[in-house]
């Protein structure tokens, strides 16, 4: 009876180790997960940020091009 009562013991240890590691490793994930999806939303912030600016640089290049037709134009 003592033999079962140890072993009893022994896989109740057993399975809270288990379970705090399995938490341990759980709780890592959601960080891992939380990392990911700020790296996601800083990545779509830049990329944001690009966009806004080659808009800038495009409309820059046509006001200058609208330049050079209109001194072409006052040239010619």
């Amino acid at each position: 009876m003592e033999d079962r009562i140890s072993s009893l013991e022994s896989l109740t240890q057993l399975s809270i180790t288990m379970t705090r590691i399995l938490n341990e490793h759980m709780n890592a994930m959601d960080e891992r997960q939380r990392q990911v999806e700020e790296n996601q939303r800083r990545a779509e912030e830049r990329q944001r940020e690009r966009d806004e600016l080659l808009q800038q640089l495009l409309q820059a290049v046509a006001v200058m091009q609208a330049d050079i037709v209109r001194i072409d134009e006052t040239h010619s």
